[in-house]
């Protein structure tokens, strides 16, 4: 290689290095904002604030914050390159991040005997969370739209069998561009290469990671040698064990006996997290039936003044086990739309199990609209009451559709379904049969409470914009 080829090379990973080193220190930058304003915030609107008495444990609060926060930030790697712009996991770990810091704050106040405001606490990590989260949202769009011009956080050198590549593929262009793969070495006719030139043939081609498959019959050592090449190199190894739609909390590194094992936990369908799960929907559904009482009757005068029928459409739909029941939603569409199903199936075609349409002619004006912003589904705020839904989980389908279903469809039965999930802050009607599935297997598999928050805080976005429905 000629000395300004590999000049050009030097400036090219410097300049990834420095590209990812900037980032983070903007999101670095961003956070400490987020967290100033909120605990400015609870300070200028007087929150918990009774007397000069109180200003010495208020201090103690808003210094333990600001110190404490951006320590379990970066203790719980949210701004590691490879989560940063990654949704839902980084989000996750935002709000860990946020959990632990105020269970440390009221620790050290408990140690220390300083007598704390709650409300102040409890006012500052709420809306600290809020900024936080929104403050990550708003770097993800930064990322992404450097992504889109063509500029990757990460130049990966793939090192695998030809067989694992299709898999790979798969998960570098679900990355949104976070990740472009430059080259690869095939494992498949010579499983144990020299690490050394492996190693080479990754710079020359300006990577900066190494992704890492096992292949067959290699020998053992050969990851270790591989990372002992790259010691001196500025590049990263990440190595895939070939495991896809499970959640990192259900990844854990075991090593025994110097081999690493990944321990993947089992599902969990039932627990002390599930009864929390349905303390949520009976007092979010209650509130909200309460909140919402005057809108969802002006919406109801609407649709019985603008066109012929009920104003409620009642269709029996799957819940969870396979279980049935009437799912409640305000009529959207003529009179007749059922019977109309099959033919315009017959003659549009459907993808996979379900059907719909971009323009379909059995919806009405008014229900037009409130399928644009999701506000025909309000009704099922009494499904979620009864307890046959939940506020978040798998869209209920109607059952000529779940007789449709596969193995692999009927696994969304194993959760009651929701009236905002996955797939629907993912793209909605936008996605075909196929990506809804994976969504809604990869909610039922890996539910969290804190993935049903951020299914919340992007449900808001996904209503307000009306992306992807129709």
């Amino acid at each position: 290689m000629s000395f300004n080829s590999r000049a050009q090379d030097l400036v090219g990973r410097a300049r990834v290095v420095l590209e990812e080193r900037n980032h983070s220190r903007l999101v670095v930058v961003a956070d400490l904002v987020a967290i100033a304003l909120a605990l400015g915030l609870g300070v200028v609107l007087d929150i918990g604030h009774e007397g000069p008495a109180s200003d010495g444990p208020r201090m103690f609060m808003i210094v333990s914050l600001m110190v404490l926060w951006p320590l379990m930030l970066w203790q719980m790697q949210t701004r590691a390159t490879t989560i940063l712009g990654g949704g839902a996991e980084e989000y996750r770990r935002v709000l860990l991040a946020s959990l632990w810091t105020v269970a440390l704050t009221m620790s050290l106040a408990y140690i220390t005997g300083t007598q704390f405001g709650r409300r102040y606490l409890f006012f500052s990590a709420v809306v600290g969370t809020l900024f936080l989260l929104a403050d990550r949202s708003l770097m993800r769009n930064v990322l992404h739209r450097r992504l889109q011009r063509g500029d990757p956080l990460h130049r990966v050198f793939v090192v695998a069998a030809q067989a694992q590549y299709p898999q790979l593929e798969k998960q570098f262009a679900r990355s949104g561009g976070l990740m472009e793969q430059v080259g690869s070495w095939d494992l498949t006719d010579a499983p144990d290469p020299d690490p050394v030139v492996v190693v080479k043939a990754a710079l020359d081609l300006d990577a900066d990671t190494i992704v890492y498959a096992p292949a067959q019959h290699e020998d053992p050592s050969w990851p270790r040698r591989l990372g002992w090449a790259m010691e001196d190199q500025d590049l990263s190894l990440l190595v895939s064990p070939q495991i896809a739609n499970i959640a990192g909390p259900r990844l854990s590194i075991e090593p025994i006996n110097g081999m690493a094992l990944v321990r993947v936990e089992m599902p969990k369908f039932s627990g002390p997290a599930r009864v929390i799960k349905r303390a949520i929907d009976l007092i979010g559904s209650s509130l909200l039936l309460i909140a919402l009482a005057i809108p969802l009757g002006i919406f109801a005068a609407l649709i019985k003044l603008t066109s012929p029928g009920p104003v409620f459409f009642m269709q029996t739909r799957a819940g969870a086990g396979g279980t049935t029941f009437e799912c409640f939603k305000f009529r959207t569409m003529v009179v007749d739309a059922d019977s109309r199903r099959e033919e315009l199936r017959a003659e549009h075609g459907g993808s996979g199990a379900t059907f719909k349409m971009t323009r379909d002619p059995r919806v009405t004006g008014v229900g037009h609209w409130l399928r644009r912003f999701s506000l025909d589904e309000l009704p099922q705020l009494f499904n979620v009451w009864w307890g046959q839904m939940s506020l978040i989980g798998p869209r209920p389908h109607p059952l000529d559709d779940v007789q449709r279903y596969d193995d692999v469809a009927t696994r969304r039965l194993l959760a009651k379904p929701g009236m905002t999930g996955l797939w629907q802050v993912s793209g909605r009607s936008d996605l075909d049969w196929e990506q809804s599935v994976m969504l809604d297997l990869y909610y039922v598999e890996n539910w969290s409470l804190p993935l049903d928050a951020i299914i919340v805080l992007r449900t808001l976005k996904a209503v307000i914009t009306g992306r992807g429905a129709y």
